[in-house]
Order: structure tokens, then sequence, then C-alpha cells
């Protein structure tokens, strides 16, 4: 037979008989290998597990080391990866490092291990030995994005640009691979303010990868984040018409074409989203329209556009196109048709989506008054499949804005007996105590809770309220700067966190002026208090709760204090200790690329779901400056004044009492023309109180005190939306 007829008969016969089967015997053996090895690694893990919680942590780690010898190197190298966090939760840091040296043994070429190290280093804080292990990764590993990545975002916490750059201009060549490197130097450009530079490497990458949707909708948040809106809606336009059936980004589309012009921008663009994304996204477009019409008050375009989302939607997710009917028509005032639409969001909803409806239901009677029906509401909640943390969160928000606040921190506490490692009940417990109890208990609370859930950034910002109060025994901007710098990092869509870092900033600019200040050289030496320095101490109270009042009347209060620039710099540096390393030029375009999506005082500041977190600190601004005119300002530098001087005890009482009579005629011309059009302004006026400040506003911690129930009913119709309706379920 020729060579030719057999080969090829040769290849039949593999293609449909013996062949087949040995070539099919290689994947079929490495899924069986897998499993063996998956099974493997789940035992040891579970065997240190019990160990360490039977014998402690020197038995599992020498459970493994008997052990290691029979291990095959993935699942040897997990163990000692579970080691080492471990050995980081006892805090045993050389345990943790020589654990993971003994994971890359096992497995050097792995980029998994490698990735997971370094990520434990850099919740350590150790950057610098970060960086070396990906820089060896890469040379010892198959390159992967995710380790590039990693790199990058190292380099940008340690600030190097220059080996960032170089790094990203070795990838240039093979984009295919490499445009989710570049793009994140761009991020880090622009969080860097180079953001020209980064707009300029956007353009140059849309050219060159122009079919790529995602691209376009990271130069629109770009653009989006520097305030180009009219440039960030004409990127979006050219990559739906080049893109047409990329669906996020005709969201992106809508959503910027709303921010300029209005619900009508949303209507005219919603028929060329329907006619080229797929069927299954079209009720989402209506819904989107019908919430645009929502905001401006169109009821009836709002309601056309409902109807076509409910007869479109999918439905197990019908619930939520009736949850936004029911506010529309509550909006409206409404109450029967608001209620009817929430009847039937109840009975449309999956199992698990029962309590959502109930916390909306509650919200809503508690918009009406009809505190009994709120309370139905929440115990139809608890009562509900699936409910967890956020039913108790929501109920303890309840009974808070209502001045219960005994009834609040019962339920926290019933809370937290079910769900003891969750920040966001914590944050609430440290302040309902500082709310009702003062800044001392509150730090007690805010101890426990750090112990409990160190890795909360909420828990850290309420840590930062507590160091913040002037009228606590704690008050120290040090100590605030550095629970905000956790608060950020490990929690950056808790939005409270960047609006008291903003806080923040004023206090330390009131620092700097009193140190700045000659009449107070000397003061800070011991030395025993007479009349003299305490006519010394008054007149310098005096002299900057009038700067800072002019300044504040004018809109015209410098922030200048930043962590090693101060126009008041001196020879030891006081000025910038305690201030967070985050220059004022770079806090809007971090916060706004944290996107924060919750917090009280976020909300508070936040007028509707399209605000950017540009405009949500501008109301900050304003909060901040109505506060210090109703007085808080007479209270923060009072507090300073005694700190920088070591004013003691008796003659700091003294001086408080005498700054806050003075102020108080001082202020009373500014506090009725700036005041006149807060419906939430006291009807008479008092001093300040230690439970003014623990919420990161007076006006909204007002609402929270037992003496000043009545502020709740006080506060426009915007404002106690705001406050009830402040977490959207519609968006979750």
């Amino acid at each position: 037979m020729p060579e030719g007829k057999g080969g090829r008969k040769g290849r039949r016969n593999q293609a449909s008989g013996k062949g087949q089967q040995t070539n099919a015997a290689g994947p079929a053996s490495d899924a069986a290998e897998s499993q063996r090895l998956r099974k493997e690694q789940q035992q040891v893990l579970e065997e240190l597990a019990q160990t360490e919680k039977e014998e402690g942590f020197e038995s599992a780690a020498a459970l493994l080391e008997r052990r290691a010898a029979n291990l095959a190197p993935g699942p040897l190298a997990r163990a000692h990866l579970e080691l080492a966090e471990r050995a980081k939760r006892v805090s045993s840091l050389q345990q943790v490092k020589y654990h993971m040296g003994q994971a890359l043994k096992a497995q050097p070429r792995a980029s998994q291990v490698w990735l997971d190290i370094c990520r434990t280093l850099e919740e350590l804080g150790e950057l610098e030995q970060c960086r070396y292990l990906l820089e060896r990764a890469l040379e010892s590993c198959t390159p992967t994005d995710q380790l590039a990545l990693r790199l990058v975002r190292v380099l940008e916490r340690l600030g190097d640009l220059e080996a960032m750059r170089a790094l990203v201009g070795t990838m240039r060549s093979d984009l295919d691979k490499s445009h989710k490197v570049l793009i994140e130097a761009v991020h880090a450009e622009v969080r860097m303010g180079n953001g020209e530079v980064a707009r300029s490497i956007l353009q140059s990458i849309l050219k060159r990868m122009p079919q790529q949707g995602p691209i376009y909708c990271e130069a629109c948040r770009v653009e989006s984040i520097l305030g180009h809106w009219q440039e960030a809606l004409e990127t979006a336009e050219q990559g739906v018409q080049i893109c047409p059936k990329y669906g996020p980004l005709w969201f992106v589309l809508l959503r910027q074409a709303e921010k300029l012009y209005g619900a009508a921008a949303v209507k005219e663009y919603a028929p060329n989203a329907i006619a080229s994304i797929c069927s299954e996204l079209h009720w989402k477009i209506y819904f989107e329209v019908a919430t645009a019409c929502s905001r401006e008050g169109a009821l009836p375009q709002c309601r056309q556009s409902i109807g076509r989302a409910a007869l479109q939607c999918p439905r197990h997710l019908r619930w939520k196109v009736w949850l936004l009917a029911a506010r529309a028509e509550l909006w409206d005032g409404s109450a029967d048709a608001c209620r009817r639409l929430l009847a039937q969001a109840r009975m449309d909803a999956p199992s698990r989506m029962q309590v959502a409806v109930c916390i909306e239901r509650a919200r809503t009677e508690e918009f009406l008054g009809n505190l009994t029906g709120t309370r139905v509401a929440f115990g139809e909640a608890h009562n509900c499949e699936g409910h967890d943390w956020k039913v108790f969160l929501e109920h303890i928000f309840m009974e808070a804005r209502q001045g219960c606040l005994q009834a609040a921190v019962s339920t926290a506490m019933c809370a937290l007996e079910l769900h003891p490692a969750t920040g966001r009940l914590w944050s609430a417990l440290v302040a309902l105590h500082h709310s009702g109890e003062g800044a001392s208990a509150a730090l007690e609370t805010f101890k426990k809770a750090a112990q409990e859930v160190a890795k909360s950034g909420e828990v850290w910002c309420e840590g930062a309220r507590i160091f913040m109060n002037p009228l606590g025994p704690h008050f120290n901007l040090q100590r605030a700067g550095k629970c905000l710098e956790f608060a950020v990092h490990l929690t950056p869509q808790y939005g409270d966190s960047f609006l008291e870092l903003f806080r923040l900033r004023f206090l330390l600019e009131l620092r700097s002026w009193i140190r700045a200040e000659p009449l107070m050289l000397g003061l800070g030496t011991p030395g025993a208090w007479d009349a003299r320095r305490y006519a010394v101490l008054a007149l310098v109270l005096h002299r900057i709760c009038h700067r800072a009042a002019q300044a504040l009347r004018c809109r015209n209060f410098p922030l200048t204090v930043q962590r090693g620039q101060d126009e008041f710099q001196t020879a030891q540096d006081l000025t910038t200790e305690g201030a967070p390393p985050v220059a004022l030029n770079r806090l809007e375009i971090l916060c706004s690329y944290a996107d924060p999506n919750y917090g009280f005082l976020w909300f508070w500041c936040r007028s509707s779901s399209l605000s950017t977190p540009r405009e949500v600190m501008e109301r900050m601004a304003e909060e901040i400056l109505r506060d210090f005119l109703r007085g808080s300002l007479r209270v923060y530098v009072w507090a300073l004044v005694c700190q920088i001087a070591g004013a003691d005890a008796e003659t700091a009482q003294q001086l408080r009492q005498e700054a806050l009579q003075e102020d108080l005629e001082y202020f009373e011309e500014d506090e009725r023309a700036d005041m006149e059009d807060s419906p939430a302004a006291p009807h008479t006026r008092r001093a300040p109180v230690e439970a003014d400040f623990a919420l990161g506003s007076m006006r909204l911690s007002s609402c929270f005190l037992p003496l000043g129930r009545q502020s709740v009913t006080c506060l426009s119709s915007s404002e106690r939306r705001r406050l009830i309706f402040g977490s959207d379920i519609l968006s979750s």
C-alpha cells in the first residue's frame, strides 16, 4: 500500500477510532488530577484551620512542616499562604514573611502566588518590598496583565511616575494585550494631576483600537472626572456610532445627555439605543427615560416610559419598575397610588427581594408621617426570607431620625449579636453613642469596633469624628487625619470620609492661622496662668474669629495647608502635623475615582443621583460655612487656641464661657443674613453642644438629638427625601 494512502487511512482511523481515545485520555486525566489536587488542598486547609482553632498557630505551622514532603506544589503553596494570612491576624510579621517565602519556593512560576503575596504586603504597608517582588515576578513568570496592573498601582502609591511610565513604555507595541495596563496608567496620571497628558494618551489608544467599546467608556469617565462634560458626551456619541451594539456605552451616553440637557435629551437618544442594542436591554432604556422624567417631575412622560419598561422587563425584575413608579407617585403627592404600586411590587418580587420592597414601604410610610405603618413594614422585613444586616441598619436610622436614640442603640446591639463582623453596624453604634452619650462613650465603642472590624473604613471615619469634636476631651487633628487616611484607603466608596477630609482642611487652616499669630509667641511655654496670659488668649481668639468670619462672609476662605507645603511653615514644620497626604487639587479627583455611593453625610450633601462628587463637595463647603457662622467657628478656635497654648482646664473653661457669650453677639447679624433660607435653622439659638459634631454637620446632627427632635419636621421636603431615601435600592 502506498505511504500516502496508508497515511490517509491512518488519519481516518485516528479521527474515528483508537486515535480519538488516546487524545481524549489527556484532558480526562488532567481533569482528574486537578480534582484530586483541589480535594487535597481543601483537606489540608481544613486540617490547618481545625488545628489552629484547637491548639494554636504554632501547632498548625508544625503540622504543615510534617506534611510538606507529601504535598503537591500547588496545595503546599496555598497552605503556606493560608498560614501567612493567619499569622497576620495575630500580628506575627516574621511568620508572615517566612510562610510567604515558602509559598514562593513551592510554586516560583505561579503568578497567582506572587499576586497573593503582594496583596498581603500592600495591606502591611510594605510597598517597596511589594514593588521588588512584582518586578521579579514579571521576570520569573509568564507576564500577565494582572502582574503589570498591580505594579502600576504600587508605583502610583509610591509616587514613582517615572518608573510607571518606563514600565508602560515597554508595553506599547502589543496594544491588544496591554491596553488594560495602559488605561490604568492613564487613570494614575489623572489622579496625579496630569489630566491633559492622560486625555492625549486615551485619544491615541482610541485611534489604534477604535472598535473597543470599553475604552470609550473609560475615556468618557476621564472626561467627566476632569469636568469636561461636553467632551464626554461627544466621545460617547462617537463610540455608539462605531460600536452601536455595545450596551454599556449607550447608558453612559444617556447619563451624560441628562447631565447636560435634561430628560428631553434622554428621550431623544432612546429610540436609537433601542434600535441598536439587544432586546434584553430595551426595558432598561425605558427605565432610564422614566428615571430622568421622574427627576424633573414630568409625571405623564414618566408613567408612559414605566409602562413600556414593565411590558418588556423580565418578570423577576419587574418589582424594580414598580418601585420607581411608586416613588414618582410619592413625589407627586399621590400616596394611595404609591401604596398600591408598592403592593404590586411585593407581589412580583422574588422571595429574596421581598425585603427590599418592605424597606421601601417603611421609608414611604415614614416620609408620610405614619410611624405605625413604618414599624409594621420593618416587622415584615425582619420576617422575610434572606433578610440581612441592611434591615437592621435601616431600622436603626429610622429610630434615630425620630429621636429614639435608646431604641436605635438596642436595635444596633441586637444586630451586632447576629452580624458581629459588619462594619456599618459598628459605625452606626459609634455614631449613636457620640450623639447620645458624648465623645468619651463613643471612643470606647470605637476601640471595640476597631478590634472587631479593623478593615472597616466607616468605623475609622467615626473615629475621626470623635477626634475632630472640639467639645470632646479627645480633640486631636493629627489622630483624626490618620483615621481618615485609613478610612479612605480601606473603604473608598464611603463618601463621608472624603467630606470629613474636606472639613479637616478647614480646621488645619485655622490652626495655621493661630500658630502664625504673633501674640501666641511664648504662650506655649510652661508657667502659671495669670490674668495677662488669659487676656492674650482671649484677644487671639477674638482676632482669629473675626478674620475667619470675614473670609467666610466673602466666600474667600483660603485652604493652603498641605503636607510639606504651608504658607505659615515654621522651623519645626508644626503646621503640617496631622495633615492628610492629599492636596486639595487632588482631593476632588480622588473622590471622583472612588465614586462614593453611600454615607449619611454624603446623601445629605447630594442633591440627586446625578450629582458629581465635585458638586457634593461644593455642598459640603456650604454646610461648613453655615456651621461656622452658626457658632461652630468660635468653638473650634477656642479648642485650638487652648490646645496650642497648653491652657489648663480652669483657664480653658473660663475662656470658653467668655468666647461663647461674646461670639453669640458677634455672629448674630451674620446668622440672620446667612441662615434665613435654611428651614432647618433652630428657632431659638443656643450654644453648640458635644452632640452637634457627631455627624459632620450641625444641621444633620440636630436631627438626631432628643432635644432637637422637632427639627426633622422643620426640614424642607427635599431635605427629608435625602434624609429618608438616602441609600437607593433602585440602583443596588
